[in-house]
């Protein structure tokens, strides 16, 4: 009798286990999106809506709007910035505006550069680059394309890295952009 109650019970169990291990993975495996945003010209794959924000950011050639679409699974930040610089760029090199951007990345992160490599999407410069602090690590890339600075970002604890990663900062695509 208590055979015939252990087979039951052992199945019950395995498929128990089995039933969670399916659910454990359905909720790491979240649902991705492609979101587009044609009024900053660019598509970007996110695993939840990711929210607008917007700030003045001081430069050395003066101030200039960013706009921030960010989304956190937590405990990483998931983010796309947008900065048009106008007039500002003209004659500038563009290896000297990207270098310039992956340090300011840099000091506002307060983090140590651990690796970078020059890049590019389609014809347009960047520039890809991993940093630290005491407790994030930075997986970063950066384009210029002609008068606008885009930034794709992964910001994750230190000894946590997010999965994840190389998917979110590959999905980044330009698009058609529209003036409002």
């Amino acid at each position: 009798m208590i055979c015939s109650i252990r087979k039951p019970l052992a199945r019950f169990f395995a498929l128990s286990a089995t039933l969670l291990s399916f659910a454990a993975l359905s909720a790491q495996a979240q649902e991705w999106k492609t979101y587009s945003y044609p009024a900053d010209g660019f598509s970007m794959a996110y695993p939840s809506a990711p929210q607008l924000k917007s700030q003045d950011v001081p430069t050395e050639a003066g101030s200039f709007q960013l706009r921030s679409y960010i989304a956190e699974v937590a405990p990483v930040a998931l983010f796309v910035g947008v900065c048009d610089y106008g007039a500002q760029v003209a004659g500038k090199v563009p290896a000297d505006m990207l270098e310039g951007a992956k340090n300011g990345a840099l000091k506002n992160s307060n983090s140590h550069l651990t690796r970078e490599k020059k890049i590019t999407l389609g014809i347009y410069p960047g520039i890809e680059f991993e940093s630290e602090s005491d407790s994030a690590h930075f997986y970063a890339r950066v384009y210029l394309v002609g008068e606008t600075l885009y930034q794709t970002l992964v910001v994750a604890p230190l000894a946590n890295p997010y999965p994840d990663t190389v998917r979110f900062l590959d999905s980044f695509q330009l698009i058609a952009r529209v003036h409002n």
